[in-house]
């Protein structure tokens, strides 16, 4: 039988009484509470980023892909993220929803890191928006805000390891690096556009079809 981890129990355990399940709560115990669940989900995010890198090192890393609906996987992650940020969020996602083939596990960890990456870099932001949009034959999954931007000096350290984009701050950037080989792995890549003063937009690429599909045949005219 698989345990769990203790730190999920503890995360469990936080959500319920944050949630008011087992009763009310004063002002500050409610804060202690949202301080314990807000670091749970912190340090087992940075768990599996650690996890995730150790498979990849190691080469026992195997993508398991399937056919994902990208506007459902990205509408979840906002909402888990929407209980633990007080920034505001918006999907944007026209049209029929884009549709790849992928490991939808690893790709909703991309998502949950750059939006992630954003809140915690975005200083005076109050908007992270996520778009998801068809780009012939691939789909471009990006996340903006409207904060203060950043110099070129950072934009450069920002898929070091163990760095993490913020001088004298916490972080170690790790989430980012993972980010762009997933993305990779997948056939995609990562992109960056940010200006001083106006934003950051965060940006990767997925194939539609997965690396070596082939393209579907099509029946010659009679």
């Amino acid at each position: 039988m698989r345990s769990v981890p203790p730190l999920a129990l503890i995360r469990g355990a936080a959500d319920l009484l944050a949630e008011r399940s087992p009763g009310p709560l004063t002002d500050n115990q409610a804060r202690f509470v949202s301080t314990i669940s807000g670091n749970c989900h912190t340090v087992i995010a940075l768990a599996e980023d650690l996890l995730t890198q150790a498979r990849i090192d190691a080469g026992m890393f195997e993508l398991h892909l399937h056919r994902v609906n990208l506007r459902t996987l990205a509408s979840t992650a906002i909402s888990e993220l929407q209980q633990l940020h007080t920034i505001q969020f918006a999907l944007d996602c026209p049209g029929a929803p884009p549709r790849v083939w992928a490991d939808d596990a690893l790709i909703r960890q991309a998502m949950t890191n750059l939006i992630n990456n954003a809140v915690a870099h975005a200083a005076n932001a109050s908007l992270i928006t996520v778009r998801i949009v068809n780009a012939d034959d691939q789909v471009l999954i990006s996340v903006s805000d409207d904060g203060d931007g950043m110099p070129e000096a950072q934009r450069k350290e920002l898929f070091t390891r163990f760095s993490s984009g913020r001088p004298l701050q916490d972080g170690t950037g790790l989430g980012l690096v993972i980010t762009r080989q997933i993305v990779q792995m997948h056939g995609g890549d990562v992109f960056v556009d940010s200006t001083p003063g106006r934003g950051t937009t965060m940006l990767f690429s997925l194939p539609e079809r997965a690396p070596g599909m082939a393209l579907p045949r099509v029946a010659a005219a009679s």
